[in-house]
């Protein structure tokens, strides 16, 4: 078994845990795109893409949080606008969330009620992104994605140094190293590794 480092196994969790969100961001920005804003599942998706976008740079433990360096600078405000968005309107519903319109100084979220045949109904008005700003997020996304991936690629070769036989392996959350990184998964061994394409492959019995 290879000896690797406890901070190469947190860098490599770290940049795993941000390209799956990425990817994901990603692939609902493309999704909301073509949708209608009044589609059922326009609304939650919405609530998805900001969710998963904000969770590596919302983590708890700064060790396993992702640094604002690795967001381009002309996109910054985009950024910072989803981050303000999931805080104060898709994650949770703020009082006051003090997001307007720079244009006109109205909210970007208030609590409405909607009347229909006297049944009342509890429900929420959004300005959502107009699709230059949706195409932003999605290039943004995009970016930290491909970023993630080589960062985690580099992290994986100082922890394993080569990738191993075809097959789905669950990632140790036991960064001291008294475990194995990757553990073959008991569920399915015929899928291939993706984020694993690159790496030398050397033949071995066990894991590292």
């Amino acid at each position: 078994m290879k000896k690797t480092k406890p901070e190469h196994r947190r860098e490599y969790w770290k940049y795993h845990v941000s390209a799956h969100s990425f990817e994901h961001s990603r692939n609902l920005a493309s999704q909301l795109l073509g949708m209608s804003n009044m589609a059922p599942l326009f609304y939650p998706l919405m609530i998805s893409l900001h969710v998963l976008y904000a969770r590596p740079f919302r983590q708890t433990k700064k060790t396993r949080r992702l640094s604002i360096e690795y967001v381009p600078t002309n996109l910054s405000s985009v950024h910072d606008m989803i981050l303000q968005m999931r805080d104060k309107i898709f994650a949770h519903h703020d009082k006051d969330s003090k997001i307007t319109d720079t244009e006109t100084g109205i909210d970007l979220f208030q609590l409405v009620v909607v009347v229909k045949d006297g049944e009342m109904k509890p429900g929420v008005q959004v300005v959502f992104p107009t699709e230059h700003q949706l195409n932003k997020v999605h290039d943004l996304c995009d970016h930290l994605y491909r970023t993630c991936m080589n960062k985690g690629h580099e992290a994986l070769v100082k922890c394993i140094g080569y990738a191993p036989s075809d097959g789905i392996y669950r990632v140790s959350t036991e960064f001291e190293g008294r475990l194995p990184l990757l553990i073959k998964s008991e569920l399915s061994s015929e899928q291939s590794l993706g984020h694993l394409k690159g790496i030398k492959r050397r033949p071995t019995s066990h894991l590292y």
